[in-house]
């Protein structure tokens, strides 16, 4: 559909290389939950440190296609059978995108149709079933990859996914996917906490 570039050459092509990500943008604007964050991860028997190695353990699951083990088999199975059924096409998976606009930048999961309309999506891995709540943290992020992507590369995207498969085991395995329109209020938060970003940055 596209010509697709990697990050670093996104990055190198834009003059991009400082811009920061959605991740950094977070971090910059919740400095005691990322403090958290980073403690929790020195300690590999906390919930947290094994909740993100397991997420990404299945991120690479679903962007490979492919299983290591009897439960990424069977996390891949039910994702193919519970969500991908829904997807019209896969446009690309792990690409960068920047926003010379807003000056950012960032990786997306998976981008193409899904239930008939161009979308940004997200997998999340979590050991029980998100909540609306709970999957809303993720959203700006995504709003954040559909906005560059449609600066890019002219698309009109305006839809975003989370895929949620839940389970710590093959029994508890489960899915739920939440969809959200891009053009809502989450597309403005995105660019209020970008503008906050560089505000910061400036007055540092």
């Amino acid at each position: 559909m596209y010509e697709y570039m990697t990050l670093p050459a996104a990055t190198k092509l834009y003059g991009a290389k400082e811009f920061p990500s959605p991740t950094k943008v977070w971090a910059t604007l919740n400095k005691r939950e990322k403090a958290y964050f980073d403690w929790a991860m020195k300690n590999k028997t906390s919930a947290l440190y094994k909740g993100v190695v397991a997420g990404r353990r299945a991120h690479k699951t679903l962007e490979d296609d492919v299983a290591a083990n009897e439960f990424q088999s069977a996390l891949l199975e039910m994702y193919n059978n519970e969500i991908a059924t829904d997807i019209n096409e896969t446009w690309a998976k792990e690409k960068g995108v920047v926003s010379q606009t807003h000056k950012y930048k960032g990786m997306f999961d998976g981008v193409g149709i899904y239930r008939d309309r161009e979308t940004i999506w997200d997998y999340k891995k979590s050991n029980k079933v998100k909540t609306p709540s709970g999957a809303k943290k993720h959203l700006k992020q995504c709003a954040a990859y559909a906005i560059a992507h449609n600066e890019m590369y002219g698309s009109n995207i305006d839809q975003i996914a989370i895929f949620n498969i839940a389970g710590s085991t093959i029994d508890e395995l489960s899915t739920r996917v939440f969809v959200y329109d891009l053009n809502s209020e989450i597309k403005q938060e995105w660019l209020n906490d970008v503008d906050a970003y560089w505000n910061e940055v400036r007055n540092d």
